[in-house]
Order: structure tokens, then C-alpha cells, then sequence
């Protein structure tokens, strides 16, 4: 059996942000990851640039993969249009994945299409490796989770594609609200720079059952491919010899379905906390610290995401009170960047 330091379960932009952030702090680590790929799970590829003080480009120093500045997304609803004013970067994702892969490993290994089935004794079979450290970055349905107890958040489902033609302009990003085209979710078109990334998702996974096969047969895409995501308040995030970051953990911004950034802000806040555990070679860890700390930074904003989520789907039934919500919280957080961004 052989002995690591750190062990990162899950190659998708949770554990890519860690793996990078590690390799600039000179700590070695694994990375597992079971496709022989990136970008495998569905997501709109949009990036909400500033987010909590931090801006993407604070982690990603880069302009790989990064495709289109957008400023405004258009929310359409039975009862009217509503702007949206946000700053969003439209990616190609596995661009952006390559890139962080390509700074990770000057430091560390990265093992591609090679999975962790089990976790038994802080001992990851079958590679029969035991880290002194687990960082479980694995996804909705999180090995290191179950390993370490926590239970596990609500799904949704969700499914994406690239079109070529679509009648909304390319400028914008449009979000569909209506329960006719999906009860208890939402449907997306997302420009990129030569295509759309376009999907549908709901909280409730009947009723994206119903809703898929339509919007399918209305917009042709091509590699049609969907995941469980989690829709939920955040998880207990350590455990054991264990911590959890992104969709393990439901790190994620339940209203929109959107983790990617969280998820970079988090494991750049775990790198700093491992750094300190790794000056005294990982004894004694309170991985306590780390929640605190990704609480402290950003807690308040997933808990009050996933807080719309309930308002909207739990609790408000009436599509028209929802829309009229809708438009005062989109007016505020446009307020709220237009004086970020001094536009």
C-alpha cells in the first residue's frame, strides 16, 4: 500500500482550481479523475466574472478559452421580459479545464481515466493508496461523502447541447422561465463564439422528464449530454481525514445551478488552509477551519441562493407573484453591479 500526502478525488473545475492552486504553493498531490477527458459533465459554460469580492481572472490567469464578454442576461417569462445586468464570460469549458490541468502538473500527477470505486479506512482502492489527506472534488454522487457520512443533497437534472441556429440575440444570454417549457426549472440559451450552448433543467426530475423530450424536438443540438446536479444548501464539508469541495458538497448556487465559480473561490480557500497543514506534515488537521472559512467567504451568498430556490418552488406557487419577485431581485443585483463595475 502506498502513502501520499494529498489526494484529490474528481477532475472537474473543482479539482482542477485545487490542483492548481497547490502546484503554485509547491505542495505535491494525485489527482484522480475516471474519464479520459474533461468537460464531461453538462453545463451552460458561462462564468459569472465577480462574485463575493473575487474576480475570475484572480484564479485564472489566462485567456484560454475564454470566448465572449457578456453583459446582459435576458430572463423571458410568460408575463414579460426581465434584464438581468451581470458580468458573465462565456467559455469553452474544456479549454478552460485543459489549461488548469497544464499549470497542475508542474507540481502534481494528474491520473486520467482512472477511478476511485471505494474509500475503506481512509484507503482509496483499487489503487490501495492512503493520503494523509482526501479532498473529495467527485460530484453529486461523492465517494468521499459517503466516506466520511454526510447526507447527501437534493438533485435536479439537467441536459445540454450546441446548436447552430437559434432566434435570440447572440449578444445576450436568455433564460426561459416558464412552466410551460419546464415546470420547477429553467431553460438556457448561452452564446459562444461560433455556436450556442443550449439545455433545460429542473429541480423536480419528473418534470424534466417531461419537459426534455419537447425542448428536444424543438431545438437541435448536437451531443446532447445531461448529469444529476445538486440543488440544495450546502453539505457538512470534512469529516475524518476528508474534505469536500464543489458538487460533493453542494458548493453551488442552487437558484441558477451554477458552481463553477464558487467552486474556484472555495478550493482556493482550501489550497491556503492545506498549505499550513502541509508545513506540519498534515498532524493534528482541524479540518473544521476549512468550513468555517468557505462559510465566512461565501455561505451567505449559496445560502441565500438556495433560499430563492425554496421561494420560488416551494413556497410561491403563483407564476405571476414569481415573476414580480423575479423582477426586484434582478433590479437590485443589477444595481449592485453596475456600481461594482462603475458603468
Amino acid at each position: 500500500m502506498e502513502k501520499i500526502d494529498i489526494a484529490i478525488i474528481g477532475g472537474g473545475i473543482a479539482g482542477l482550481s485545487l490542483a492548481k492552486f497547490l502546484a503554485e504553493r509547491g505542495i505535491p498531490f494525485i489527482l484522480f479523475e475516471e474519464h479520459t477527458d474533461f468537460f464531461m459533465k453538462p453545463c451552460g459554460e458561462g462564468i459569472t466574472q465577480k462574485i463575493a469580492g473575487y474576480d475570475f481572472f484572480d484564479f485564472y490567469d489566462s485567456k484560454k478559452g475564454i470566448e465572449k464578454e457578456i453583459w446582459e442576461t435576458i430572463i423571458h417569462t410568460k408575463y414579460g421580459k426581465i434584464s438581468l445586468e451581470m458580468p458573465v464570460l462565456m467559455t469553452d469549458k474544456k479549454a478552460i479545464e485543459e489549461e488548469l490541468a497544464k499549470k497542475a502538473i508542474k507540481q502534481g500527477e494528474i491520473k486520467m481515466g482512472e477511478k476511485v470505486d471505494k474509500i475503506v479506512n481512509g484507503i482509496l482502492y483499487p489503487q490501495e493508496i492512503k493520503p494523509k489527506l482526501i479532498v473529495g472534488a467527485d460530484g453529486a454522487f461523492s465517494i468521499t461523502r459517503k466516506y466520511i457520512g454526510v447526507k447527501p443533497p437534493h438533485l435536479g437534472v439537467a441536459v445540454d447541447g450546441y446548436a447552430k441556429n437559434v432566434d435570440y440575440d447572440a449578444d445576450n444570454c436568455h433564460i426561459i422561465l416558464d412552466k410551460q417549457v419546464v415546470n420547477y426549472g429553467y431553460a438556457w440559451f448561452f452564446p459562444k463564439k461560433d455556436r450556442w450552448n443550449i439545455g433545460v433543467g429542473s429541480y423536480k426530475i419528473k418534470y424534466f422528464k417531461q419537459a426534455f423530450p419537447r425542448f428536444k424536438e424543438n431545438y437541435k443540438a448536437e451531443k446532447w449530454k445531461g448529469a444529476y446536479i445538486p440543488l440544495d444548501k450546502p453539505t457538512k464539508s470534512y469529516g475524518k481525514n476528508a474534505i469536500l469541495i464543489g458538487d460533493s458538497a453542494a458548493q453551488i448556487y442552487s437558484a441558477l445551478g451554477a458552481g463553477n465559480m464558487s467552486s474556484m473561490i472555495i478550493a482556493n480557500l482550501a489550497a491556503e488552509l492545506i498549505e499550513k497543514f502541509a508545513k506540519r506534515d498534515f498532524r493534528n488537521m482541524d479540518l473544521s477551519l476549512y468550513e468555517k472559512k468557505w462559510k465566512k467567504v461565501i455561505g451567505k451568498y449559496l445560502r441565500y441562493s438556495y433560499l430563492t430556490t425554496k421561494i420560488f418552488f416551494s413556497i410561491v406557487k403563483s407564476e405571476y407573484l414569481r415573476y414580480k419577485l423575479l423582477q426586484k431581485m434582478c433590479k437590485d443585483t443589477t444595481q449592485y453591479y453596475r456600481k461594482l463595475m462603475k458603468k
